[in-house]
């Protein structure tokens, strides 16, 4: 308390830090409240929050890392050590007074949306460094800005231009000198460069005056000059004033602080002598009534006192003891209980889901037998028919041919012509009847290769009267296809062909026929889909949550529990993951061996059913919520293994071979 009142530096001037030998003298304590650790040291996200207590409203941290990194090196600003807490403080003192005049120059050269241009801030960086000003450092920010020519904010140059320029970049502005050159020639050649500054002076001057900058230099120092007068003219008039208001609420506040202290301590001196009196008072009761009792008793009635006493004490114990186990054991069974009452309704949900889907698959399946059967019955009664119209077409040729041996034998032209018309009539129909036989056949067979082969052999052919089978023995092929594709992409497990096959049969208008196989795929691609999420839910896992995971020491057992279970479930043995660092070690491999490349290539039939009842057994008794609680990354991996453990024990115990 009381800190500020006594920091006697003034803004706008510099020339009072001397008296900071005095403030750390006086105030190094205020180091050590930001060094929790002891170690003589703080980092700079402290040191700014120690500068803001002391200089309101402080500056900004990157201004913080930037001093410490020319205090100590570039790199090196990530800490403030106690015995450079003085240097340091001045380094920000000296950035917090030149930011102030900095911040009005920037305002006066702000455009209506508060930026300067690139010339300005050259404007500033000139200005500020004056002899000092690095062209190539200024050309070097250039080329890092994002879109060059935009407008140039405060913060973005801020940093840069409160930074000292090192002897190093001062070095790296002079002509660069042959390898063999020595320090001695290195020191001439700088010797040679600063008699010749007149020279570049002049030159830079007139450069400057051709671009037109050497002007706005002049009008910024002029109002800079000016803006310090007006400053100093009001601080003069108004200094007095403000300090003693400053030291007056600093002394009070830091009065009221004293009080408070003195308060508190008085308080607790009291009750700790209360504390003291009420115990002697205690002792001395207890003193006089043993004097009472062994003046009254002898000392066996007094041991058997003392005795009684330690066995009521010891019975009292053993008592609260046994209400903390019946406590601890109900817990237990509630949790169990509850755990066994949650697996029931899973089970009872999913076997209820299970009927459902078997109550659709089989009045899918009924239906489609039934639409077979028809077709079969069609198909068979259209067979009957196109072989009944042979025989009729048959009889017809052969009765023509013989019509027309006799007209040749009769020689008669027009019973000729008439035989030659009935027995082409006839061939045609003979034809026809044929390839709707075939036709048909090959409907009945269900064989894509001679249905394809027949519907070509009709279409080559071009006969008449077969266009209706043609199109039904086409629409049975692409039934059959559709069906083959749904089965492949079924047994090929993949989620975008089985939408793709479902798809095309719902357009096609088959979903009555393949209801059954319908259903299969629907309910595969719900599976799929679900073990595609979880999945997803791993690989979405930021490695600083997986570390988080390997950083404990000892585990908390919920989290351990879910770990053991997702490498039982990826095939490891239950004596290789016994040990937390053993699991650890698993956790940190990378590659194809790394934990989340493991999960997104594992499928639920890969575990042995044992293992899945094993894992149901790890994980009863817990949920997503509980789980979460305590780490959000094993909560991933909890949903990871549960889906799991549900959908291998949903298929069969012993899984057949493809």
């Amino acid at each position: 308390s009381g800190i500020n009142a006594e920091w006697t530096l003034r803004p706008g001037t510099l020339n009072n830090l001397s008296l900071m030998v005095t403030f750390v003298e006086r105030f190094g304590h205020v180091f050590d409240k930001y060094d929790d650790l002891l170690t003589g040291e703080v980092s700079c996200d402290a040191a700014a929050k120690l500068y803001k207590e002391l200089r309101p409203p402080g500056i900004r941290l990157a201004q913080v890392q930037a001093g410490l990194e020319a205090l100590y090196g570039d790199g090196m600003g990530d800490a403030l050590e106690k015995q450079d807490f003085e240097e340091g403080l001045l380094e920000l003192d000296r950035r917090y007074f030149l930011l102030q005049d900095l911040m009005w120059e920037f305002k006066v050269l702000a455009r209506p949306d508060g930026l300067v241009t690139e010339d300005d801030a050259k404007l500033l960086f000139t200005a500020t460094h004056e002899q000092s000003f690095s062209a190539s450092k200024y050309e070097g920010w250039l080329k890092s800005r994002t879109i060059r020519g935009s407008g140039v904010s405060f913060a973005e140059i801020d940093v840069l231009l409160c930074n000292k320029p090192t002897s190093d970049e001062i070095i790296a502005e002079l002509p660069s000198l042959p390898k063999e050159h020595t320090q001695v020639d290195l020191i001439q050649r700088s010797a040679t460069t600063m008699i010749t500054d007149r020279t570049r002076s002049h030159d830079k001057k007139k450069k400057l005056e051709k671009l037109g900058y050497l002007k706005k230099l002049q009008d910024l120092k002029a109002k800079r000059s000016e803006n310090l007068k007006q400053r100093k003219s009001i601080d003069n008039k108004f200094k007095k004033s403000e300090d003693l208001k400053k030291l007056e609420e600093h002394e009070r506040k830091r009065q009221e602080e004293e009080d408070e202290r003195k308060r508190i301590a008085e308080e607790k001196k009291r009750a700790e002598e209360r504390e003291k009196l009420e115990e002697l008072q205690k002792a001395a009761a207890e003193k006089q009534r043993l004097k009472d009792l062994q003046d009254q008793e002898d000392s066996a009635k007094l041991q058997d006192a003392q005795e009684e006493n330690e066995r009521k004490a010891k019975e009292e114990a053993e008592l609260e003891n046994q209400r903390d186990e019946e406590e601890k054991r109900r817990k237990e069974e509630e949790d169990r209980l509850r755990a066994e009452k949650e697996a029931d309704e899973k089970r009872k949900q999913k076997e209820a889901e299970s009927e459902a889907a078997a109550a659709a698959a089989l009045q899918a399946d009924i239906l489609a037998q039934e639409q077979r059967a028809l077709e079969a019955d069609k198909t068979k009664q259209n067979l009957l028919t196109s072989q009944m119209e042979e025989e009729m077409a048959q009889r017809d040729l052969m009765a023509a041919e013989e019509a027309l041996e006799a007209a040749k034998a009769a020689d008669d032209q027009s019973k000729i012509a008439e035989a030659q018309r009935l027995k082409k009539e006839a061939d045609e129909r003979s034809r026809t009847s044929k390839m709707i036989k075939r036709l048909t056949q090959a409907i009945q067979s269900r064989d894509v290769n001679e249905l394809e082969t027949t519907i070509s052999d009709a279409k080559k052919k071009k006969i008449n009267g077969v266009e209706t089978y043609v199109a039904e023995a086409e629409d049975l092929v692409n039934l059959l296809y559709a069906g083959m594709q749904l089965e492949n992409a079924c047994r090929d497990r993949s989620i975008e062909d089985i939408e793709t096959a479902i798809q095309k049969i719902n357009d096609a208008g088959y979903e009555k026929v393949l209801a059954k196989e319908m259903n299969e795929a629907e309910l595969l691609l719900k599976k799929l889909k679900r073990l595609e999420f979880l999945k997803r839910q791993v690989m979405e896992l930021k490695q600083q949550t997986i570390a988080e995971l390997k950083s404990y020491s000892k585990p908390p057992p919920v989290v351990k529990f879910v770990m053991t279970a997702t490498f039982l479930i990826l095939g490891h043995n239950a004596k290789d993951i016994k040990q937390w660092n053993q699991m650890v070690v698993l956790m940190g491999k990378t590659g194809k061996e790394s934990l989340k490349r493991r999960v997104q290539s594992f499928e639920p039939d890969n575990i042995s059913w044992d293992v899945a009842e094993a894992c149901q057994e790890i994980l009863v008794g817990m949920d997503t919520g509980s789980v979460a609680d305590v780490s959000a990354g094993a909560a991933v991996f909890y949903i990871w293994c549960d889906g799991m453990v549900e959908e291998r024990l949903s298929l069969p115990i012993v899984i057949p071979k493809e």
